[in-house]
């Protein structure tokens, strides 16, 4: 059991209404979220809509998120993830009130699942609303998606919002963009890096070349958070690397006030 708290940094959920989502075509139930993360010993995670949530019903799924968060104090949190195709009037009011009302954390732009150019006026204007919220911006990084979602696209955008913090999601993918998204994160202070999709010796470059600071452990499903773990184990960090890694550097980047369990407690058995 580690003595710091491990947060994963970046999970779907789809809309409780639907059997799948309808990009995707997956999703999970709130119950299965915190089932996963107590096998696995992991004190919070971060929820987002699917990709697929790309109507105005996401302010439904954003609802849902904070119903689940309210159920779970300091052990879920909401992250908005409106898309910048449903106009500027409608981004912004949304993420406003997942901001101010819900304490949604961050918002999420998803290149990939809505076709949108990281670099276009809708996704500035997207920057925008984030900046006016205080919300860190995930994007979506990876082959599939792309050229939107090559981490080089980033480059202006780091430059233009240098106090934004900008979080590549999958940090470039299993392989194939990994070492831009990188190469990225040492030229630009404000970028971080997202673990889910990478390989270990690329997260472990990424320790090396740009530091545990700016890494963030994050599974995006249940099924993957026991090797989203296991990845953090095996590319040589330090304990105080991983307390980094695995959930401190989440808790300072989006102001979490996770609730620490005491995970010998919950495995003791019960009285008879």
């Amino acid at each position: 059991m580690a003595d710091y708290p491990v947060v994963n940094a970046h999970h779907h959920i789809g809309n409780e209404e639907a059997d799948q989502d309808r990009v995707f075509e997956w999703s999970e139930s709130v119950a299965q979220i915190i089932d996963a993360m107590d096998e696995n010993q992991v004190d919070a995670s971060m929820l987002m809509p699917l990709g697929g949530e790309n109507d105005r019903g996401v302010t439904d799924v954003h609802d849902q998120i904070y119903e689940a968060t309210q159920a779970y104090p300091g052990r879920l949190f909401g992250i908005a993830a409106p898309n910048p195709h449903l106009g500027t009037e409608f981004v912004h009011e949304e993420m406003t009130r997942t901001a101010q009302e819900l304490d949604f954390k961050y918002a999420k732009l998803h290149t990939l699942a809505w076709g949108v150019d990281p670099t276009s006026d809708i996704a500035y204007d997207f920057y925008d609303a984030a900046v006016d919220n205080d919300m860190p911006v995930m994007v979506h990084t990876g082959p599939h998606g792309m050229p939107f979602s090559i981490p080089g696209m980033l480059m202006p955008v780091a430059e233009d919002y240098p106090d934004l913090p900008i979080v590549l999601a999958h940090m470039g993918g299993a392989y194939t963009l990994t070492q831009e998204a990188i190469l990225m994160a040492e030229r630009y202070d404000n970028i971080y890096l997202d673990t889910t999709l990478a390989l270990n010796m690329y997260i472990r470059r990424a320790m090396e070349d740009v530091g545990a600071d700016r890494l963030l452990m994050a599974a995006e499903h249940s099924t993957n958070i026991p090797v989203a773990l296991e990845k953090i184990n095996c590319i040589g960090a330090d304990e105080e690397q991983k307390a980094k890694i695995l959930g401190q550097n989440a808790i300072d980047l989006y102001d979490l006030d996770v609730a620490k369990q005491d995970w010998d407690e919950k495995a003791a058995p019960a009285d008879d």
